[in-house]
């Protein structure tokens, strides 16, 4: 009986409460360590001219023409994505020194933004659940996303990767929320947001241009028929597309990928299938690396049914089976650029995979879950009162999630938390900054001009940094002569 009470006083508002402040609590280790977060490599590579035009003006028109010159440079010379390349050169220790550590809060900011505005758009506006579901059911899906995170690196701790494909990401997102809402009959305000939000898109990301052709093509195709407002929707899939085409028109793009670099039917047909085989073989391979994942799913399909029983929707569910298979196709699709270019990949691509793949399965489980609830009212059969469900499937669900996460210590051993600690208690993180500080009173001294620095250890944790070496004419020590406007970078080993 003191169970059941105990039970019943649990109320989706006190676990609303408690799952906030468990992620927010998950989040400080990760905070944390941006104190110890510095740019390199890239970062400073395209932030030379930006720079320099700062330190001789302090003038942001100057600083803009010169983030300007930064896109032509590297649009002809190395990568076409015209607007992040612009981000790319306005990395904030350009304006002041020490100021990196902000990178990991826009970073993490950016992703949760965009995350939480799409599952209030899913979860509230159109299956209408409670605020306090929302916050249930947004922060397992956030927890999941920043936990096991294939790159640390590319989700919040380097400027240039983060830039390039998590701020894409969200506009993204939200490009699709705003496009949604124009189409139920909002205000042309929101269509004017989403051409924004495509414009971002478009000289962005390759992965989140084409999740965002894909479902405003869908909407645009399913809606028409029932609201020619929808139509308008090719406003901003056309100036998504205008910025994709420059990105792929850019010259840079063969210097990077060789002179076979460019589109071939062949190619496009065997991507597709690749693309199609490799997202199934993945998800097989994160049931075994990222385990915790999927109990975070278990627990978010758990209350999302809670949830949906609860309510009376205007939104009916009506073809699973075709939005399980554009779910799968557009998880599928964030696989086809790395595919199709055949190269060498940074961690960036599995990271659009991975936050893709979250996305469209808490999608799924809410579409597919809010279908069998109509199908069994229809029918008139009882789908169980709010308690009776509790009582027997949510709370023993809970206990065995909690049960098997003790009996395997090592599911949330895997997690970026423990990581982090694990970086910051051993000495690693201050040793680190130790030597980066004794980097940066050389370079920060404009009365030295060859700049001999000390080693940087090589133990970063989450952390990204591309150490300056002994080579002068290595790539990192050209940029960072450039940035800091020495004569002369290199690192002393004896």
């Amino acid at each position: 009986m003191r169970i059941k009470k105990a039970i019943q006083k649990m109320d989706n508002r006190k676990i609303a409460v408690g799952a906030a402040c468990l992620f927010l609590l998950s989040m400080l280790p990760i905070w944390y360590l941006a104190r110890y977060a510095r740019p390199s490599g890239d970062d400073y590579g395209y932030s030379v001219y930006t720079h320099a035009a700062w330190l001789e003006t302090h003038s942001l028109i100057a600083v803009f023409r010169a983030g300007i010159q930064t896109v032509k440079q590297y649009y002809t010379y190395w990568n076409g994505d015209w607007f992040t390349t612009f981000l790319f050169s306005l990395m904030p220790e350009v304006f002041r020194p020490w100021t990196f550590w902000i990178v990991p809060f826009i970073m993490t900011g950016a992703l949760i933004l965009g995350t939480g505005v799409l599952l209030y758009e899913m979860c509230v506006s159109i299956a209408g659940m409670k605020k306090e579901d929302f916050v249930i059911l947004s922060c397992l899906i956030l927890t999941a996303s920043f936990q096991y995170i294939p790159s640390t690196a590319i989700g919040m701790y380097w400027y240039v990767g983060a830039t390039h494909y998590i701020i894409p990401h969200m506009a993204a997102l939200l490009t699709l929320v705003f496009s949604w809402r124009f189409f139920k009959g909002k205000r042309w305000r929101y269509l004017l947001a989403a051409s924004l939000g495509a414009f971002v898109v478009g000289g962005s990301s390759y992965f989140s241009s084409l999740l965002l052709f894909m479902l405003l093509l869908v909407l645009i195709a399913l809606g028409t028929p029932r609201n020619k407002k929808a139509l308008w929707l090719f406003l901003p899939f056309l100036i998504c597309l205008a910025g994709f085409v420059i990105q792929c028109k850019s010259p840079g793009n063969v210097a990077r990928g060789g002179e076979s670099f460019g589109f071939h039917m062949d190619w496009a047909l065997q991507t597709i299938l690749e693309s199609l085989r490799q997202s199934v073989v993945t998800v097989g391979v994160w049931m075994r690396e990222k385990t915790m994942v999927f109990i975070l799913l278990l627990l978010f399909g758990a209350f999302s049914w809670d949830a949906l029983l609860g309510v009376q929707r205007a939104f009916h569910f009506r073809f699973p089976l075709l939005f399980l298979a554009l779910m799968y196709g557009c998880y599928s699709a964030q696989f086809s650029p790395a595919i199709y270019a055949a190269v060498d990949v940074s961690l960036g691509p599995a990271t659009m995979e991975y936050l893709t793949f979250l996305l469209t399965a808490a999608a799924s489980v809410v579409y597919v879950e809010g279908w069998a609830i109509d199908k069994l009212r229809e029918k008139g059969k009882a789908v169980g009162a709010g308690g009776k469900y509790r009582m027997c499937f949510l709370f023993p669900v809970l206990g065995i999630c909690l049960v098997l996460t003790c009996l395997n210590p090592g599911w949330i051993g895997k997690s970026v938390d423990r990581r982090a600690i694990e970086y910051v208690v051993s000495g690693q993180a201050e040793d680190f900054r130790e030597q980066i500080a004794s980097q940066m009173e050389i370079l920060l001294d404009d009365s030295i001009k060859e700049a001999y620095l000390v080693p940087i250890n090589n133990e970063q944790g989450p952390l990204m940094h591309m150490p300056v070496t002994s080579d002068e004419e290595a790539f990192t020590n050209r940029v960072v002569r450039d940035f800091y406007q020495k004569d002369r970078v290199v690192v002393i080993t004896e």
